[in-house]
């Protein structure tokens, strides 16, 4: 392919304008922190001492779950009634029943906190539901 070039001329002094705006920036960066609110807390749950209650949200559905630390560290989560879904999941060994619909769920590694216990909650309900 053969080009021709056809002459040049400036650029428009609005466009130089906005280029050199793009170029230096509006003003001196500003460090804007984000909201540090737990994942728990977002979600909705609440606390009464070391209980917390609330519900496990999927796009699929939501399931009343609860929480409880028993120490540093050590956690014990439980979720009412998960779906039928759940038991051709390959992590249903993981739901043990303790009665009255409610289903403990063991961790083979305790989350470092409650909103990571709920939040790998919410990943098994959603797998077992998106099948």
């Amino acid at each position: 392919m053969r080009v021709k070039e056809l002459g040049n001329r400036p650029a428009p002094a609005s466009v130089r304008e906005m280029l050199s705006r793009l170029m230096r920036g509006h003003g001196p960066s500003v460090t804007v922190r984000r909201r540090e609110i737990p994942y728990w807390q977002q979600q909705g749950w609440t606390q009464s001492g070391n209980r917390y209650s609330g519900s496990y949200q999927t796009a699929f559905g939501a399931f009343q779950g609860i929480a409880d630390e028993h120490g540093r560290g050590f956690f014990r989560f439980y979720v009412h009634q998960p779906p039928r879904e759940m038991e051709r999941h390959g992590h249903w060994a993981c739901f043990q029943n303790r009665g009255e619909g409610w289903y403990e769920v063991h961790m083979a590694r305790m989350p470092r906190d409650i909103g990571s216990g709920i939040m790998s909650i919410e990943r098994i309900l959603s797998e077992a539901l998106d099948r």
